[in-house]
């Protein structure tokens, strides 16, 4: 009852909320196309990628081994807490699972220089009452003659904490109104800077 709850209410907030992508969305964001979510037609965010010119001076695999996290992020709801029928008190009765977590680093090519990780961000929306949330990607790293290039796909996000509503984990990142766009963003844009701030450094080892 309260998984279908939890679906109309998605299906409600969705309609509350433009379905069409934020305006000023970044231009080095990729979208997918259009495709039905909760009746809507909706793009959901495909790629992020950044950009740092000039030659790297670091190897690109030891600065994501001592940047990128993986991470196991522990979700939690109270859908399952309820009124005693002959106490009358309510129960609150949390669940608690954890998700992603397993080694960073994925793959890592000598000749090229190339690396792919998965790793996780952890961030808040909200000003008044900040709410937690975790995005998890894949990263590949792509050093080039003359840029660096990070790029995140396979993009997910959740929310750690959902109170009563059931808590159904890690979602494709959509692009419209009220899914965190911006703020996932941003975990990726320090994410993505502090691989290439390590790549572009002088020495890995602090003064």
């Amino acid at each position: 009852m309260k998984k279908a709850f939890g679906a109309l209410l998605g299906a409600a907030v969705l309609a509350g909320c433009a379905s069409t992508p934020i305006s000023g969305l970044p231009s080095n964001v990729t979208l997918s196309e259009p495709q039905s979510y909760y009746g809507a037609k909706v793009q959901m965010v495909e790629a992020v990628t950044f950009e740092r010119t000039g030659k790297g001076k670091q190897n690109a695999s030891t600065c994501v081994s001592l940047n990128v996290d993986n991470s196991e992020v522990t979700l939690s709801d109270t859908s399952s807490s309820f009124v005693g029928p002959y106490s009358g008190y309510y129960y609150d009765v949390e669940r608690s699972r954890t998700e992603s977590g397993g080694a960073t680093l994925q793959h890592s090519d000598t000749a090229t220089g190339i690396v792919v990780a998965k790793g996780v961000s952890e961030y808040t929306s909200g000003s008044l009452i900040p709410v937690g949330h975790a995005v998890r990607y894949k990263l590949l790293v792509a050093p080039l003659e003359d840029k660096t290039v990070v790029q995140f796909k396979d993009i997910e996000q959740a929310q750690k904490s959902t109170g009563i509503i059931r808590n159904d984990g890690f979602k494709p990142l959509g692009s419209w109104k009220g899914t965190t766009v911006m703020e996932a963003y941003d975990a990726m844009k320090r994410q993505a800077n502090e691989v290439l701030d390590c790549i572009y450094s002088g020495s890995l080892i602090g003064g």
